[in-house]
């Protein structure tokens, strides 16, 4: 039987469907305005693969907990917290997002590893050669810097961006696609060159809605892998290894 995995953000529900006969398959979804029942959320969920069935269990990360209630009590699921993740020295608000996704960057290349997730918000995760958190930062992400622009100017249109702009623009929408776009990457440069400094040769990953945006313009830097389901993955992996684990 497959299996899927929940991950409940700030903005959107992601998923992903784990099969030992095919490939996983992902899809994200506008979060329910109400709680859904069984009927309603298989009807939902066999629309991205019919095999799907009310049976199949969930695997949940959330940054959201109120938006759990949404799920059928009913339905199959494991609720993922961060003490359930094998990863030392985190802090207890460290965002079970966060730790979710630098545990699959670590077991799918190894430790030290650096983690960029770059969703409504980017953070900045580092692990070293032990496995342990070794600590980040947080910046709001594309679209938040967007919004807040259009928020608190009278001018500023409120845009939106899924692709590399011209540094130098010669039109407002333009000009703020590239003050935020290069503003970023040029801050998440000076992360990566310092923990670089002391791990030259390890592998970084991008990830989240905005992961292969903000890598490309980083292409320059050596060994960026754009992952965007990387949390998906690590949901799925700590939750198989939860389930084989002896008692």
């Amino acid at each position: 039987m497959g299996r899927l995995a929940l991950a409940i953000g700030n903005s959107r529900w992601h998923w992903g469907y784990f099969s030992r006969d095919s490939a996983p398959r992902f899809w994200d979804a506008i979060a329910p305005s109400q709680p859904l029942s069984c009927l309603e959320l298989t009807a939902l969920l066999q629309a991205h693969h019919p095999e799907i069935s009310v049976q199949t269990p969930i695997a949940i990360a959330s940054v959201v907990p109120q938006q759990l209630t949404l799920l059928p009590a009913g339905w199959p699921q494991r609720q993922l917290k961060l003490s359930d993740v094998p990863l030392a020295n985190c802090y207890p608000t460290l965002g079970l997002d966060r730790a979710i996704a630098l545990y699959e960057a670590g077991g799918q290349v190894g430790w030290p590893v650096l983690m960029i997730d770059c969703g409504t918000a980017i953070t900045v995760n580092a692990a070293n050669d032990l496995g342990q958190f070794a600590g980040g930062a947080i910046l709001p992400g594309v679209a938040l810097q967007l919004r807040s622009l259009a928020q608190g100017t009278a001018a500023l249109p409120n845009i939106e961006t899924d692709q590399q702009s011209d540094r130098w623009a010669m039109n407002t929408p333009d000009a703020i696609a590239s003050g935020v776009i290069y503003g970023l990457a040029g801050a998440l440069r000076g992360f990566i060159e310092d923990w670089r400094s002391q791990h030259p040769q390890r592998p970084i990953y991008f990830t989240g809605g905005d992961g292969e945006l903000l890598a490309n313009l980083l292409a320059d830097l050596p060994n960026l892998q754009a992952t965007p389901h990387l949390l998906l993955c690590g949901i799925d992996r700590l939750a198989q290894a939860m389930t084989t684990a002896p008692d």
